[in-house]
């Protein structure tokens, strides 16, 4: 059986073998530390020319491929003219009427999510023509007046 006294020696007498040990290490990581600080660069013109070099080659990267998708994936829809939408106003918080212009006939169509449902077609005599310019309000004005008056100056 093992008595405290012996576990005690045996405690003291595994500290002094493995103290020089631990001492070693706790040196070897505060010299290692101060030779990392010493050999850090400082921050110089070098640096800085190298950081917007690789920013930018990293912009233009982002720029060249979304210019390739545009050009060789975004081209392989097929766009179809003779259907496009005219006009369209929401009715609710996820429910639209639309009018759709389908070939030479217009078409009011209700969209919802998960569905959607023609509601009138108008006949040739009755097609809408839509005006898309959007009207002019008392700040659209008064910013234009602001900008010709800044012009001026």
């Amino acid at each position: 059986m093992i008595t405290l006294s012996d576990m005690a020696k045996t405690t003291t007498g595994l500290m002094a073998v493995f103290a020089p040990l631990f001492s070693t290490v706790v040196i070897a990581a505060e010299e290692t530390t101060t030779v990392v600080q010493k050999t850090l660069p400082h921050t110089g013109s070098e640096q800085l020319i190298k950081m917007v070099l690789g920013l930018l080659f990293v912009l233009m990267m982002i720029f060249l491929l979304a210019f390739l998708f545009k050009k060789y994936v975004g081209s392989s829809f097929i766009v179809n003219t003779s259907l496009k939408t005219i006009a369209g106003v929401s009715v609710g918080q996820k429910e639209r009427v639309v009018l759709v212009q389908v070939g030479e006939r217009q078409i009011l169509v209700g969209v919802a999510p998960g569905q959607v449902n023609m509601l009138y077609a108008l006949d040739k005599g009755e097609e809408v023509s839509v005006n898309n310019e959007m009207p002019k309000t008392a700040f659209a004005e008064k910013f234009k007046q602001s900008l010709t008056r800044l012009e001026k100056k």
